[in-house]
Protein backbone atom coordinates (compact mmCIF):
# COMPACT_ATOMS: atom_id res chain seq x y z
CA UNK A 1 0.00 0.00 0.00
CA UNK A 2 1.22 3.50 -0.81
CA UNK A 3 2.75 5.34 2.15
CA UNK A 4 0.90 8.20 3.78
CA UNK A 5 0.74 10.34 6.90
CA UNK A 6 -1.27 13.15 8.49
CA UNK A 7 -0.26 16.70 9.24
CA UNK A 8 -2.01 19.79 10.54
CA UNK A 9 -2.12 22.88 8.36
CA UNK A 10 -4.02 26.06 9.24
CA UNK A 11 -5.88 24.18 11.95
CA UNK A 12 -7.13 21.34 9.69
CA UNK A 13 -5.98 17.76 9.16
CA UNK A 14 -4.30 17.15 5.84
CA UNK A 15 -3.43 13.78 4.25
CA UNK A 16 -0.04 13.36 2.58
CA UNK A 17 0.66 10.48 0.19
CA UNK A 18 4.17 9.49 -0.95
CA UNK A 19 4.70 7.55 -4.18
CA UNK A 20 6.87 7.22 -7.32
CA UNK A 21 5.62 8.63 -10.62
CA UNK A 22 5.82 7.02 -14.07
CA UNK A 23 9.49 8.00 -14.39
CA UNK A 24 10.47 6.62 -10.97
CA UNK A 25 10.75 10.03 -9.34
CA UNK A 26 9.50 10.39 -5.74
CA UNK A 27 6.31 12.48 -5.51
CA UNK A 28 3.95 13.61 -2.77
CA UNK A 29 0.26 14.41 -2.97
CA UNK A 30 -1.66 16.40 -0.38
CA UNK A 31 -5.42 16.09 0.15
CA UNK A 32 -7.38 18.05 2.74
CA UNK A 33 -9.85 16.29 5.03
CA UNK A 34 -11.79 19.49 5.79
CA UNK A 35 -11.68 18.30 9.41
CA UNK A 36 -10.59 20.65 12.17
CA UNK A 37 -7.67 19.43 14.26
CA UNK A 38 -9.42 19.30 17.59
CA UNK A 39 -11.32 16.06 18.19
CA UNK A 40 -11.03 14.69 14.66
CA UNK A 41 -7.77 12.73 14.62
CA UNK A 42 -9.42 9.27 14.43
CA UNK A 43 -11.74 10.34 11.63
CA UNK A 44 -8.75 11.79 9.78
CA UNK A 45 -6.81 8.52 10.23
CA UNK A 46 -9.74 6.56 8.82
CA UNK A 47 -9.96 8.90 5.83
CA UNK A 48 -6.22 8.53 5.26
CA UNK A 49 -6.51 4.73 5.24
CA UNK A 50 -9.35 4.86 2.71
CA UNK A 51 -7.37 7.28 0.55
CA UNK A 52 -4.25 5.09 0.66
CA UNK A 53 -6.28 2.02 -0.39
CA UNK A 54 -7.99 3.86 -3.25
CA UNK A 55 -4.75 5.44 -4.45
CA UNK A 56 -2.93 2.10 -4.27
CA UNK A 57 -5.64 0.48 -6.38
CA UNK A 58 -5.32 3.29 -8.92
CA UNK A 59 -1.54 2.92 -9.00
CA UNK A 60 -1.83 -0.84 -9.53
CA UNK A 61 -4.08 -0.13 -12.51
CA UNK A 62 -1.46 2.28 -13.84
CA UNK A 63 1.27 -0.36 -13.48
CA UNK A 64 -0.82 -2.82 -15.46
CA UNK A 65 -2.07 -0.44 -18.11
CA UNK A 66 0.53 2.30 -17.92
CA UNK A 67 0.15 5.91 -16.78
CA UNK A 68 -2.49 8.16 -18.26
CA UNK A 69 -1.09 10.31 -21.06
CA UNK A 70 -2.36 13.40 -19.24
CA UNK A 71 -0.37 12.41 -16.11
CA UNK A 72 2.74 11.83 -18.19
CA UNK A 73 2.41 15.34 -19.65
CA UNK A 74 2.20 16.76 -16.10
CA UNK A 75 5.37 14.89 -15.18
CA UNK A 76 7.09 16.09 -18.35
CA UNK A 77 6.35 19.71 -17.50
CA UNK A 78 7.84 19.28 -14.05
CA UNK A 79 10.98 17.69 -15.49
CA UNK A 80 11.72 20.40 -18.08
CA UNK A 81 11.00 23.42 -15.89
CA UNK A 82 14.63 23.94 -14.89
CA UNK A 83 15.96 23.32 -18.41
CA UNK A 84 14.14 26.04 -20.39
CA UNK A 85 13.74 29.80 -20.15
CA UNK A 86 10.86 31.09 -17.98
CA UNK A 87 9.04 32.49 -21.01
CA UNK A 88 9.36 29.18 -22.83
CA UNK A 89 8.10 27.23 -19.82
CA UNK A 90 5.13 29.56 -19.41
CA UNK A 91 4.16 29.03 -23.06
CA UNK A 92 4.45 25.25 -22.61
CA UNK A 93 2.21 25.41 -19.56
CA UNK A 94 -0.47 27.36 -21.41
CA UNK A 95 -0.63 24.70 -24.11
CA UNK A 96 -0.26 21.61 -21.93
CA UNK A 97 -2.31 22.55 -18.87
CA UNK A 98 -5.13 24.40 -20.60
CA UNK A 99 -5.64 22.11 -23.59
CA UNK A 100 -3.63 18.90 -23.93
CA UNK A 101 -4.20 17.58 -20.40
CA UNK A 102 -7.97 18.30 -20.24
CA UNK A 103 -8.58 16.78 -23.70
CA UNK A 104 -6.76 13.50 -23.11
CA UNK A 105 -7.76 13.24 -19.45
CA UNK A 106 -11.44 13.38 -20.41
CA UNK A 107 -10.88 10.52 -22.87
CA UNK A 108 -8.85 8.45 -20.37
CA UNK A 109 -6.15 7.58 -22.89
CA UNK A 110 -3.04 5.95 -21.44
CA UNK A 111 0.49 6.61 -22.62
CA UNK A 112 0.83 3.02 -23.88
CA UNK A 113 -2.44 3.04 -25.82
CA UNK A 114 -2.00 6.51 -27.34
CA UNK A 115 -2.13 6.24 -31.15
CA UNK A 116 -1.29 8.42 -34.09
CA UNK A 117 -5.03 8.61 -34.76
CA UNK A 118 -5.68 9.94 -31.23
CA UNK A 119 -3.17 12.73 -31.77
CA UNK A 120 -4.48 13.58 -35.24
CA UNK A 121 -8.03 13.73 -33.83
CA UNK A 122 -6.79 16.19 -31.22
CA UNK A 123 -5.31 18.45 -33.91
CA UNK A 124 -8.58 18.28 -35.88
CA UNK A 125 -10.47 19.20 -32.71
CA UNK A 126 -8.24 22.25 -32.22
CA UNK A 127 -8.76 23.39 -35.80
CA UNK A 128 -12.53 22.93 -35.43
CA UNK A 129 -12.38 25.16 -32.34
CA UNK A 130 -10.87 27.89 -34.49
CA UNK A 131 -7.17 27.65 -33.68
CA UNK A 132 -4.82 28.64 -36.48
CA UNK A 133 -2.52 26.06 -38.07
CA UNK A 134 0.45 27.84 -36.50
CA UNK A 135 -1.09 27.49 -33.02
CA UNK A 136 -1.86 23.80 -33.60
CA UNK A 137 1.76 23.25 -34.57
CA UNK A 138 2.79 24.59 -31.15
CA UNK A 139 0.64 21.88 -29.56
CA UNK A 140 2.26 19.32 -31.85
CA UNK A 141 5.74 20.48 -30.81
CA UNK A 142 4.92 19.92 -27.13
CA UNK A 143 3.37 16.49 -27.67
CA UNK A 144 6.15 15.34 -30.01
CA UNK A 145 8.94 16.47 -27.66
CA UNK A 146 7.29 14.89 -24.61
CA UNK A 147 6.77 11.59 -26.41
CA UNK A 148 10.40 11.58 -27.56
CA UNK A 149 11.25 11.71 -23.85
CA UNK A 150 8.92 8.77 -23.22
CA UNK A 151 10.75 6.77 -25.90
CA UNK A 152 14.12 7.67 -24.36
CA UNK A 153 12.88 6.50 -20.95
CA UNK A 154 11.71 3.20 -22.41
CA UNK A 155 8.06 3.88 -21.53
CA UNK A 156 6.96 3.42 -25.17
CA UNK A 157 8.68 1.84 -28.17
CA UNK A 158 7.92 4.53 -30.76
CA UNK A 159 6.64 8.09 -30.88
CA UNK A 160 3.07 8.10 -32.30
CA UNK A 161 3.28 11.85 -32.96
CA UNK A 162 5.88 11.35 -35.69
CA UNK A 163 3.28 10.21 -38.22
CA UNK A 164 0.40 12.36 -36.98
CA UNK A 165 -1.32 14.43 -39.66
CA UNK A 166 -0.65 18.05 -38.74
CA UNK A 167 -1.69 21.25 -40.52
CA UNK A 168 0.66 23.11 -42.83
CA UNK A 169 2.14 26.20 -41.27
CA UNK A 170 0.43 29.31 -42.59
CA UNK A 171 2.65 31.77 -44.44
CA UNK A 172 3.38 34.79 -42.28
CA UNK A 173 3.32 38.23 -43.88
CA UNK A 174 4.44 40.85 -41.34
CA UNK A 175 2.53 44.11 -41.04
CA UNK A 176 4.81 47.07 -41.67
CA UNK A 177 4.65 50.84 -41.64
CA UNK A 178 5.96 52.71 -44.65
CA UNK A 179 8.61 55.39 -44.26
CA UNK A 180 5.86 58.03 -44.31
CA UNK A 181 3.78 56.23 -41.66
CA UNK A 182 6.84 55.74 -39.46
CA UNK A 183 7.72 59.44 -39.68
CA UNK A 184 4.14 60.42 -38.86
CA UNK A 185 4.17 58.11 -35.83
CA UNK A 186 7.40 59.58 -34.46
CA UNK A 187 6.20 63.15 -35.05
CA UNK A 188 3.02 62.48 -33.09
CA UNK A 189 5.01 60.86 -30.27
CA UNK A 190 7.40 63.81 -29.91
CA UNK A 191 7.91 64.69 -26.26
CA UNK A 192 6.00 61.67 -24.90
CA UNK A 193 7.49 58.81 -22.88
CA UNK A 194 6.59 56.35 -25.64
CA UNK A 195 8.79 58.24 -28.10
CA UNK A 196 12.07 56.64 -26.99
CA UNK A 197 11.03 52.93 -26.99
CA UNK A 198 9.16 53.31 -30.27
CA UNK A 199 12.09 55.10 -31.91
CA UNK A 200 14.51 52.39 -30.71
CA UNK A 201 12.31 49.66 -32.19
CA UNK A 202 11.87 51.51 -35.49
CA UNK A 203 15.44 52.69 -35.99
CA UNK A 204 17.35 49.63 -34.78
CA UNK A 205 14.74 46.96 -35.47
CA UNK A 206 14.90 45.80 -31.85
CA UNK A 207 12.56 43.25 -30.34
CA UNK A 208 10.40 44.52 -27.47
CA UNK A 209 12.50 42.50 -25.00
CA UNK A 210 15.67 44.11 -26.39
CA UNK A 211 14.24 47.63 -26.22
CA UNK A 212 13.34 47.16 -22.55
CA UNK A 213 16.66 45.44 -21.86
CA UNK A 214 18.74 48.44 -22.92
CA UNK A 215 20.70 50.17 -20.18
CA UNK A 216 22.67 53.38 -20.57
CA UNK A 217 25.87 51.42 -20.04
CA UNK A 218 25.14 49.75 -23.41
CA UNK A 219 25.37 53.09 -25.26
CA UNK A 220 28.51 54.93 -26.26
CA UNK A 221 27.24 58.26 -27.56
CA UNK A 222 30.74 59.57 -28.23
CA UNK A 223 31.60 56.67 -30.53
CA UNK A 224 27.94 56.42 -31.64
CA UNK A 225 27.51 52.73 -30.77
CA UNK A 226 24.65 50.75 -29.25
CA UNK A 227 25.16 47.22 -27.91
CA UNK A 228 22.37 44.68 -27.48
CA UNK A 229 23.31 42.46 -24.55
CA UNK A 230 20.23 42.08 -22.34
CA UNK A 231 16.50 41.32 -22.65
CA UNK A 232 13.50 41.93 -20.42
CA UNK A 233 10.60 39.51 -20.79
CA UNK A 234 7.35 38.78 -18.98
CA UNK A 235 5.65 35.51 -18.11
CA UNK A 236 2.19 34.68 -16.83
CA UNK A 237 2.08 31.36 -15.01
CA UNK A 238 -0.85 30.05 -12.98
CA UNK A 239 -2.36 33.51 -12.78
CA UNK A 240 0.82 35.25 -11.62
CA UNK A 241 2.70 37.70 -13.84
CA UNK A 242 6.46 38.15 -13.48
CA UNK A 243 9.07 40.25 -15.28
CA UNK A 244 12.44 38.65 -16.04
CA UNK A 245 15.71 40.33 -16.95
CA UNK A 246 18.27 38.05 -18.57
CA UNK A 247 21.84 38.73 -19.61
CA UNK A 248 22.01 35.56 -21.71
CA UNK A 249 20.11 35.96 -24.97
CA UNK A 250 18.59 32.98 -26.80
CA UNK A 251 20.71 33.25 -29.93
CA UNK A 252 24.32 34.22 -30.53
CA UNK A 253 23.25 36.48 -33.43
CA UNK A 254 21.10 38.52 -31.02
CA UNK A 255 24.28 39.90 -29.45
CA UNK A 256 25.19 42.78 -31.73
CA UNK A 257 26.70 46.25 -31.73
CA UNK A 258 25.06 48.78 -34.04
CA UNK A 259 26.14 52.27 -35.17
CA UNK A 260 23.79 54.98 -33.93
CA UNK A 261 22.30 57.09 -36.77
CA UNK A 262 23.00 60.80 -36.42
CA UNK A 263 19.32 61.83 -36.35
CA UNK A 264 18.50 59.81 -33.22
CA UNK A 265 21.39 61.15 -31.15
CA UNK A 266 19.49 64.28 -29.94
CA UNK A 267 16.66 62.06 -28.64
CA UNK A 268 19.08 59.79 -26.78
CA UNK A 269 20.94 62.75 -25.28
CA UNK A 270 17.61 64.20 -24.14
CA UNK A 271 17.02 61.20 -21.88
CA UNK A 272 20.66 60.44 -21.08
CA UNK A 273 21.60 59.34 -17.56
CA UNK A 274 24.75 57.78 -16.17
CA UNK A 275 23.22 54.36 -15.60
CA UNK A 276 19.96 52.43 -15.38
CA UNK A 277 17.29 51.41 -17.87
CA UNK A 278 16.68 53.58 -20.92
CA UNK A 279 12.93 53.24 -21.22
CA UNK A 280 11.00 54.58 -18.23
CA UNK A 281 7.38 55.62 -17.79
CA UNK A 282 6.23 58.99 -16.44
CA UNK A 283 6.95 57.84 -12.86
CA UNK A 284 10.54 56.96 -13.68
CA UNK A 285 9.80 53.23 -13.45
CA UNK A 286 10.92 50.81 -16.20
CA UNK A 287 8.13 49.86 -18.60
CA UNK A 288 6.68 46.38 -18.17
CA UNK A 289 6.42 44.51 -21.50
CA UNK A 290 2.61 44.29 -21.38
CA UNK A 291 2.37 47.93 -20.31
CA UNK A 292 4.49 49.08 -23.26
CA UNK A 293 2.41 47.11 -25.78
CA UNK A 294 -0.85 48.31 -24.23
CA UNK A 295 0.22 51.95 -24.22
CA UNK A 296 1.34 51.63 -27.85
CA UNK A 297 -2.02 50.22 -28.96
CA UNK A 298 -3.90 52.96 -27.10
CA UNK A 299 -1.79 55.63 -28.78
CA UNK A 300 -2.47 54.24 -32.26
CA UNK A 301 -6.19 54.11 -31.62
CA UNK A 302 -6.32 57.60 -30.11
CA UNK A 303 -4.51 59.08 -33.10
CA UNK A 304 -6.38 57.05 -35.77
CA UNK A 305 -3.19 55.34 -36.94
CA UNK A 306 -3.18 51.96 -38.66
CA UNK A 307 -3.11 49.21 -36.05
CA UNK A 308 0.07 47.16 -35.84
CA UNK A 309 1.76 45.31 -32.98
CA UNK A 310 4.74 46.79 -31.16
CA UNK A 311 6.82 43.94 -32.64
CA UNK A 312 5.74 45.11 -36.11
CA UNK A 313 7.94 48.17 -35.60
CA UNK A 314 10.85 45.75 -36.00
CA UNK A 315 9.32 44.47 -39.23
CA UNK A 316 8.78 48.08 -40.33
CA UNK A 317 12.48 48.79 -39.82
CA UNK A 318 13.30 45.84 -42.08
CA UNK A 319 10.81 47.01 -44.71
CA UNK A 320 12.22 50.54 -44.75
CA UNK A 321 15.78 49.23 -45.09
CA UNK A 322 14.84 46.87 -47.92
CA UNK A 323 12.81 49.48 -49.79
CA UNK A 324 15.86 51.74 -49.61
CA UNK A 325 17.99 49.12 -51.34
CA UNK A 326 19.81 47.64 -48.34
CA UNK A 327 20.76 44.00 -49.17
CA UNK A 328 19.00 41.25 -47.20
CA UNK A 329 22.32 40.07 -45.74
CA UNK A 330 22.88 43.47 -44.15
CA UNK A 331 19.27 43.52 -42.90
CA UNK A 332 19.90 40.12 -41.29
CA UNK A 333 22.91 41.49 -39.41
CA UNK A 334 21.08 44.67 -38.38
CA UNK A 335 18.11 42.74 -36.97
CA UNK A 336 20.18 40.00 -35.37
CA UNK A 337 18.59 37.04 -37.16
CA UNK A 338 20.43 33.77 -36.63
CA UNK A 339 20.38 32.87 -40.34
CA UNK A 340 20.03 34.59 -43.68
CA UNK A 341 17.15 32.21 -44.48
CA UNK A 342 15.10 33.62 -41.60
CA UNK A 343 15.42 37.12 -43.03
CA UNK A 344 14.69 35.94 -46.56
CA UNK A 345 11.59 33.97 -45.49
CA UNK A 346 10.18 37.00 -43.66
CA UNK A 347 11.02 39.82 -46.02
CA UNK A 348 11.85 38.57 -49.50
CA UNK A 349 8.38 39.66 -50.66
CA UNK A 350 9.37 43.24 -49.75
CA UNK A 351 12.54 43.19 -51.86
CA UNK A 352 10.99 44.90 -54.87
CA UNK A 353 14.38 45.99 -56.23
CA UNK A 354 15.19 42.40 -57.24
CA UNK A 355 11.86 42.21 -59.08
CA UNK A 356 12.74 45.38 -60.98
CA UNK A 357 16.06 43.88 -62.02
CA UNK A 358 14.25 40.72 -63.17
CA UNK A 359 11.78 42.84 -65.11
CA UNK A 360 14.59 44.74 -66.82
CA UNK A 361 16.34 41.48 -67.72
CA UNK A 362 13.19 39.91 -69.16
CA UNK A 363 12.49 43.16 -71.03
CA UNK A 364 15.67 42.72 -73.06
CA UNK A 365 14.13 39.58 -74.59
CA UNK A 366 11.33 41.69 -76.04
CA UNK A 367 13.55 44.41 -77.44
CA UNK A 368 13.36 44.69 -81.19
CA UNK A 369 16.49 45.00 -83.19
Amino acid sequence: MVAGHLRVQNGYWQMILSYKDSTGKRRTKSVTTHLKEKGNKRRAEAMLLDLRRAFTKERQHDLQHGPMFSDFMRDWLAQIRSTVAPTTFASYCRVVERSIIPYFEERQITLQTLTTGDITSYYDWLLHKGLSPTSVLRHHANIHTALEKAVALGLIEANPARQASKPRKADFLPQTYSTEEASQLLNLLHGQTLELPVALALVFGLRRSEVLGLRWEALDLERKLLSVRCAVTQTSLHGKSKVHSREVLKRKASYRTLPIPENILPLLRQYQRESGWLCLDESGVPFRPDQLSGRFQSFLQKNNLRKIRFHDLRHSCAGILISSGVPLLEVQQWLGHSTYQTTADLYVHLDFSTKLKSSETINTILEKE
